[in-house]
């Protein structure tokens, strides 16, 4: 995550926090110390957006290649084709840690994807945010012939207390879609 996002979130967030309870807070409490526990209020949720996205990543993106390659969404000879991609504005800036087959790593934030060639078969994937506590991590099985491509959404629904991984198995126009609207970006370990 790039330092300008960060702090345009911390600011994003304290501005509306600010604004819902600032004016109710300081009639009840009064100036004075309103004026000691804004700040003290303010310095609370920058620790806790910092701590929120401390374990992202930085993942490599991919060469124009590469990309230009997992664009075709065509697998190898005898090989098949999965792709996980990550679209949405809810918690945007929480890396996903996205693993293949109990082996294969990458983490991925809203407008990025993984591609993977694969053996055809029954592949396994597992999928939760990079601070565990913030959401129920997923899980999909996927059977993927040869030549095939399946690609897999990734997004996080906000409940209640906890949000929770969602995964959907995308159709044929959708799935292009999401592949040609996100950045590919290289697994940190690679499939095998």
């Amino acid at each position: 995550m790039s330092k300008n996002a960060m702090w345009l979130t911390i600011i994003f967030a304290a501005a509306i926090v600010g604004a819902m309870l600032g004016p109710s807070l300081s009639s009840v409490i009064g100036e004075t110390a309103m004026l000691i526990l804004a700040p003290i209020f303010l310095i609370g949720i920058i620790i806790f957006i910092v701590w929120a996205l401390s374990n992202n990543k930085s993942g490599v993106k991919a060469d124009a290649a590469a990309t230009a390659d997992a664009r075709t969404m065509r697998a190898a000879e005898g090989k098949a084709r999965i792709y996980v991609t990550r679209r949405g504005f809810v918690a945007a800036l929480q890396g996903m840690d996205v693993t293949l087959n109990g082996t294969a790593k990458g983490q991925i934030k809203s407008g990025q994807m993984l591609m993977a060639d694969v053996a055809p078969g029954t592949h396994h994937i597992h999928v939760a945010t990079a601070k565990a506590k913030l959401a129920r991590p997923a899980e999909i099985d996927v059977e993927v012939g040869a030549g095939g491509v399946v690609v897999i959404d990734a997004m996080i629904e906000m409940g209640a207390l906890k949000g929770g991984v969602k995964l959907t198995r995308l159709d044929a126009a959708k799935a292009r879609e999401n592949v040609h609207a996100t950045k590919l970006i290289l697994w940190e370990v690679p499939p095998t």
